[in-house]
């Protein structure tokens, strides 16, 4: 750092410690505003960073946020890619330091992810680490204050969190999982299957056959067992649980190759047909008896999930 941009931190600081912060947020936009517009990208970037940090660590939080969004910005109009991996982790850890129930959230979200889109090298999904980090934050605040959230707020903000987590990492797995676990032990009375299901089908719909694997393993591994004994076959346990059947056996089909497994899928969606329309996820199935196996099952309704998910990140 400059020295010139040491005393405008310094100066900026002395601000912060009369009270100022109003005067402090405005002076230092200005000074960015400068940078930016002579294309001194770098200084820009070290001024918002430490602007920022100096910001939450007074707990000024909505001014820390419009300067996180004012660096992406600047990653913006620099085209900075998001593999630029010190500019990305400075970004991350401003975020990580704002609550995870600050409003501004969810806009730092779309558009840090939207800046990650632009890298070549990042799926059309968006960079996976951005993604787990607003997943973990969103779910960490719908479980410490859904307790007075309204029932239309905790779902919007589960979905939120679910889609960010799906696209994540795979650290989001057990984020998510554990979340799912605590629902299904919350409804004892209900089939687990309808919880797992949400992360089997979401991870499916990506091919994410590995996350699919993990997601399925913790899942049931947590859920209480109702035995001391060690069970050696968990299908046959659940026998009142056909959706928790289904998605193990139809974790196995899609491990296989499709010319093999088609009729075993086909088989199993016959089978549990009436159990997947009950609980709502037959469209969702056949959508993967098309993905993977390139059958034509049903309405054809389910819709392209994939572009589901996208549209879902962007509303």
């Amino acid at each position: 750092m400059s020295d010139k941009l040491s005393r405008t931190i310094q100066r900026f600081q002395a601000k912060i410690d009369s009270g100022s912060f109003y005067e402090a947020h405005q002076t230092l936009r200005t000074i960015t505003n400068r940078y930016v517009k002579g294309k001194q990208y770098q200084e820009a970037r070290d001024l918002l960073y430490q602007g920022a940090t100096i910001l939450t660590k007074n707990k000024e939080y909505a001014s820390a946020a419009d300067l996180i969004n004012y660096l992406i910005q600047v990653y913006e109009e620099e085209e900075l890619p998001v593999t630029e991996k010190d500019a990305k982790y400075k970004l991350m850890e401003l975020i990580s330091n704002l609550p995870n129930d600050d409003p501004s959230l969810n806009d730092l979200a779309k558009s840090s992810i939207t800046w990650s889109q632009k890298s070549p090298e990042t799926s059309k999904f968006g960079d996976n680490d951005l993604h787990h980090l607003f997943g973990a934050k969103f779910l960490a605040a719908l479980e410490k204050d859904s307790g007075s959230w309204e029932a239309e707020q905790k779902i919007k903000v589960f979905a939120i969190a679910e889609l960010h987590l799906v696209l994540g990492t795979f650290e989001s797995v057990p984020v998510y999982v554990n979340y799912l676990v605590s629902c299904a032990q919350a409804n004892s009375d209900v089939d687990p299957g309808v919880f797992l299901s949400r992360a089997v089908l979401n991870y499916a719909y990506l091919k994410n056959i590995n996350f699919v694997k993990e997601a399925q393993s913790l899942f049931l591994s947590k859920i209480d067992q109702k035995s001391e004994e060690p069970i050696k076959d968990v299908v046959d346990y659940y026998e009142n649980c056909p959706l928790l059947n289904f998605l193990q056996l139809l974790v196995q089909v899609l491990q296989k190759d499709p010319p093999t497994n088609s009729q075993k899928f086909l088989k199993l969606y016959d089978h549990y047909k009436s159990s997947l329309k009950q609980h709502e996820i037959l469209a969702p199935v056949e959508y993967l008896g098309k993905l993977y196996f390139n059958l034509n099952l049903g309405s054809g309704q389910g819709g392209n999930m994939l572009a589901n998910i996208m549209g879902g990140l962007f509303k």
